[in-house]
């Protein structure tokens, strides 16, 4: 099981993004695993792939990541999200935080994310 961020999931889509080699080279180190993402970084996602590439685009991706990914998004996540948030005092943002709890939840080890913020999270391998 791996969690997904958006910065692969924007990457992936966005040709001209900085990280878009190295997310299509790093497909065959998630492809046959279970891939979680949270509902927050759905959103993340769809609004930035929506503003670069249209509506369709975003609502094609949306579908992609509900037939292939498991979107966790128990109903306490954002309040326990918000202690994360203050823990490391704003500087990950509410939606990595809902990736940090998740991560706790499920008992995930490894996160594929081309964001270094994930780098103060102790117990978390970063793959980029």
């Amino acid at each position: 099981m791996i969690f997904v961020d958006s910065s692969y999931i924007i990457a992936l889509a966005a040709e001209r993004d900085q990280w878009h080699e190295n997310a299509v080279k790093n497909i065959s180190k998630i492809d046959k695993r279970e891939k979680v993402i949270t509902e927050a970084m759905v959103i993340e996602s769809i609004n930035l792939i929506g503003k670069c590439k249209g509506g369709k685009v975003g609502k094609t991706i949306f579908q992609y990541i509900q037939d292939n990914y498991t979107i966790y998004n128990p109903h306490n996540i954002l309040k326990r999200a918000m202690e994360e948030f203050v823990k490391y005092d704003g500087t990950l943002s509410l939606a990595d935080c809902t990736a940090i709890v998740t991560i706790q939840d499920l008992g995930i080890h490894e996160i594929i994310s081309f964001d270094d913020d994930f780098d103060k999270v102790n117990g978390i391998l970063r793959i980029k």
